[in-house]
């Protein structure tokens, strides 16, 4: 077993860019996630170090219920292998969230009621307000930053990119969380593409899905919001039970001007924020029902992934989530999806307006929840699908995307070329 210092490293529990995290415990039995920095190319290590030190300096400031707390930190430590052999590198021990991803709880047992998305936007906002008052801004509020404790209290994490800067220059952040100044490439005020990004997380704890791809005019979905056609955008979601405090609260946070955005202290007075709350103990009832549902999902896809792995070896099974078939025209691409399913008898539902199917099979044995998006590549005006597996059996999912290529190459008159490219060999920008 490897340790480092006085802990013992076990499973990892995530990897970035710069740091992998593993599962540690130390002299005492009490676990801890380490984040420790790997080794960069020569080009890279000087970044690379000055985001590591960015988030212990950060992490050493802020004291939150709702702040992932730093325990220890060594910027000379070795690992000690199993084999005697050691490694130099650099650590921090923060505070394990061993509730995981609290969206991990809406893409296994469905999106949350107003009252506890209120419960779980209320901590994440106050995580921030104290961040603010300490004069950091986050800059990469994201659902992997999100995270939950065994007692499903939310925990934010992650502060690489977290800055004191009053305005900031450097585009930081993930694409779909991005405010349209950042995206723009504007000097931008890091309170107000936090509050912006949390936004963003609040529309898909309700609804279960993203609200834009990007905060761009270019994109199909923000460009209604930057023109006021809030009709349109919300007859996307009609057959939500939203109430019309939500869809104000929501209006008045993702203007394409930040000027016209609440600030915190105007959203935190808004008639949405301060409605009904569960209170602790309905919330962590409520949320173990849903990590039964959870865990019992993970089992199947353990099931799904060890008949999987006979027919592929593991590299190729990880890789395959998603797939991308390209054309040189897509008129008619959701069309195909659909007569697709409509031949094979596949239960699909189309989204209105947009260019988006989502297909549910269900066999004697295992199902598969999938989602295909029309996207564009950035270099030409080729358009493609994407194929996205949410849940269930990955050799189901490979089996559509192999029927749908099939059915392409019988029914299209005209056949173009047509690629397919896992996700490490594509350079799509999920957007339109």
């Amino acid at each position: 077993m490897t340790t480092v210092e006085n802990y013992k490293l076990y499973k990892t529990l995530g990897e970035g860019a710069f740091s992998k995290v593993k599962l540690v415990k130390d002299e005492h039995g009490s676990k801890f996630a380490m984040k420790i920095m790997k080794n960069q190319p020569k080009d890279k290590k000087k970044d690379a170090k000055a985001t590591f030190l960015n988030e212990v300096f950060a992490m050493k400031e802020l004291d939150h219920p709702n702040i992932l707390k730093l325990v220890d930190y060594n910027t000379d430590a070795k690992a000690i292998r199993a084999d005697g052999s050691k490694l130099k590198l650099q650590y921090m021990a923060i505070e394990y969230a061993e509730g995981g991803e609290l969206f991990d709880f809406i893409s296994d047992t469905g999106r949350f009621s107003e009252e506890h998305a209120r419960y779980f936007y209320h901590q994440l906002i106050d995580a921030l307000e104290h961040m603010h008052e300490k004069g950091y801004k986050h800059r990469d509020i994201k659902p992997e930053n999100i995270l939950l404790d065994k007692k499903f209290q939310l925990k934010l994490g992650d502060f690489g990119f977290a800055t004191k800067e009053e305005m900031s220059h450097t585009r930081k952040g993930t694409y779909g969380y991005m405010a349209p100044e950042v995206l723009a490439k504007q000097p931008y005020r890091g309170e107000e593409a936090d509050l912006f990004a949390s936004a963003v997380i609040l529309f898909i704890l309700v609804t279960e899905h993203p609200p834009f791809l990007r905060a761009e005019t270019s994109d199909r979905y923000y460009k209604l919001i930057a023109s006021g056609r809030w009709e349109e955008f919300w007859d996307i979601d009609s057959d939500l039970p939203l109430s019309k405090s939500f869809i104000d609260f929501f209006t008045r946070m993702v203007s394409l001007d930040p000027v016209e955005r609440m600030t915190l202290s105007e959203l935190k007075a808004h008639e949405w924020f301060n409605g009904p709350v569960p209170s602790d103990k309905e919330i962590y009832e409520s949320f173990k029902k849903r990590r039964k549902i959870i865990k019992k999902n993970q089992k199947k896809d353990s099931h799904d992934k060890k008949k999987d792995h006979i027919e592929e070896n593991k590299a190729q099974y990880d890789v395959k989530y998603t797939k991308f078939y390209v054309v040189d025209n897509a008129e008619t691409l959701v069309d195909y999806v659909v007569a697709c399913a409509e031949a094979n008898r596949i239960d699909y539902e189309k989204s209105k307006e947009f260019f988006r199917v989502e297909v549910k099979i269900n066999s004697d044995d295992a199902s598969s929840h999938i989602m295909i998006n029309v996207l564009k590549k950035p270099e030409n005006a080729d358009r493609c699908l994407e194929f996205i597996k949410i849940s269930g059996s990955k050799t189901i999912f490979e089996s559509l995307f192999a029927e749908f290529k099939e059915f392409c190459d019988k029914e299209i008159k005209n056949p173009v070329k047509v690629k397919s490219f896992t996700d490490k060999q594509s350079d799509i920008i999920h957007s339109l």
